[in-house]
């Protein structure tokens, strides 16, 4: 009589593989609303194990973070985030339940797999901390003010948003540093003893409308941090 080895037996099955490798949990508003003001600073987003979300622009002109409520168990790429917002949309009060190449979007008898793209597909931002340079000038703007002075810019058509420091005060301006004649729209937001002037593109100003600590340096990049956001900003040559 020939005898069999015993089969080995698996330390667990690949059903219970698939089934560890999933996470179920809902995204808060919060979060869609800053996946989809990250979507306008880049259209693809590697999302990394944890709480903290990160893009940048292709031309590395804005550096944005974001600390979320989720926590996400694994990491996945998402190629075109609009697409997968509008995807988001279809459905009221979704669920996530994120597998090993795909998340599945469900609400009701409503679901979709969306799967991932490839993470080397997608521009990242440096997983290190930011080395931010000696701040010059420290200053608050309020929601209503950021608001204000994104609208002045486009009435005006100004293409460039300057902070300038003159006579004691900080005002936020619209402004067009190529012709001395043209309108200037100005709002003051503070006081300060130095005399500077720091000039932003108004397209990496793509901020989600909330107050700020702003950080001003020389150094060619300015901050821009509330209580869960961060942005780091490229600045223009005078």
């Amino acid at each position: 009589m020939i005898r069999r080895p015993p089969r080995s037996t698996p330390l667990y099955s690949s059903a219970a593989s698939d089934v560890y490798k999933r996470q179920t949990m809902k995204l808060s508003d919060k979060t869609i609303q800053i996946l989809k003001n990250f979507a306008t600073i880049n259209q693809s987003i590697l999302v990394r194990p944890g709480n903290i979300l990160k893009t940048i622009t292709p031309l590395k002109t804005i550096l944005a973070q974001a600390t979320v409520t989720e926590n996400f168990e694994q990491e996945f790429a998402i190629y075109e985030l609009p697409r997968f917002l509008g995807t988001i949309s279809l459905f009221s009060d979704p669920e996530f339940t994120f597998q090993e190449k795909y998340v599945t979007i469900s609400s009701g008898k409503q679901r979709v797999n969306y799967t991932y793209a490839d993470a080397s597909m997608i521009m990242t931002p440096p997983s290190k901390e930011i080395s931010f340079p000696d701040t010059e000038v420290e200053f608050t703007i309020i929601a209503d003010q950021l608001s204000t002075i994104s609208k002045a810019g486009a009435v005006l058509q100004m293409p460039e948003i300057a902070v300038v420091g003159e006579d004691g005060l900080i005002s936020i301006r619209a402004i067009d540093s190529k012709n001395s004649s043209a309108d200037v729209f100005s709002l003051d937001v503070g006081e300060c003893d130095k005399d500077f002037k720091v000039i932003f593109r108004p397209e990496n100003l793509k901020l989600i409308t909330s107050d700020y600590k702003v950080s001003l340096t020389t150094a060619g990049i300015c901050r821009f941090e509330s209580d869960n956001l961060t942005y780091w900003v490229t600045t223009e040559s005078k």
